[in-house]
């Protein structure tokens, strides 16, 4: 019992950790001096042609210091990583009584606790200071991060005591990434401006809908735990 009160602390800790990074991420939106990389000298954040990691920049397009929303985002970013990371650490425990389910959520929460490494890594990887190593985690860091959902959809979906919303939580975001990733590819194959429109808008809400959905995650976790202990004698 005492074991499980700590598990309940450190899901409700991960449920307010996807909150509260959406609204620092929200904060470094609206601090964000201006600029993108089609237009330096927009004001603000532009949500259409504007990427959330430019929030990451040391200097803004727009050629002005971005202390305030590289704070912030980069704040956002690592305390989401770490609460990643420790959901993925737990999360597998639940599913050891089956053999299926105990080696696909190995396999996933492999998957979730390096997306959650990479992430950390791409926080302190400014576009402007660090283009390399940034345009590398943009690529291989989502790999990672839908294998890691694959693979937690079909455990959920397989081990029926477990909540439906973190099923369906999950299902949803994997249509939502495969929706952003066919507009990717149509906009790839156009090479229009197009193409860079659907992948920064989809690329910028999508991170916003991911925050989130490890809050749900947290919150049917929780409800697991609970359900578990009321049928204890």
């Amino acid at each position: 019992m005492q074991k499980d009160s700590l598990l309940k602390r450190i899901f409700i800790g991960i449920a307010v950790v996807s909150i509260v990074s959406n609204l620092l991420m929200g904060l470094g939106i609206y601090f964000y001096p201006g600029g993108n990389f089609i237009d330096n000298t927009e004001e603000g954040f532009g949500f259409i042609y504007g990427a959330l990691s430019d929030l990451g920049r040391i200097t803004a397009y727009n050629g002005e210091p971005n202390i305030v929303s590289r704070i912030l985002y980069t704040t956002a970013i690592n305390i989401l990583s770490i609460a990643v990371i420790l959901f993925y650490s737990i999360i597998w425990k639940f599913f050891r009584e089956r053999k299926v389910t105990k080696w696909l959520s190995l396999v996933g929460s492999l998957f979730g606790i390096t997306q959650g490494i990479l992430y950390i890594v791409f926080a302190f990887s400014p576009a402007d200071t660090a283009f390399s190593r940034h345009i590398i985690l943009i690529y291989v860091s989502p790999g990672f991060l839908i294998g890691s959902i694959l693979v937690y959809t079909i455990v959920f979906f397989i081990a029926k005591d477990f909540p439906r919303i973190n099923a369906y939580s999950f299902l949803a975001m994997m249509i939502v990434a495969a929706m952003f990733a066919t507009a990717v590819t149509i906009g790839a194959i156009r090479k229009d401006m197009v193409f860079h429109a659907s992948r920064r808008v989809g690329h910028t809400f999508f991170n916003f809908i991911v925050t989130f959905n490890y809050g749900i995650q947290a919150i049917g976790a929780l409800i697991y735990i609970r359900n578990r202990d009321s049928k204890l004698p």
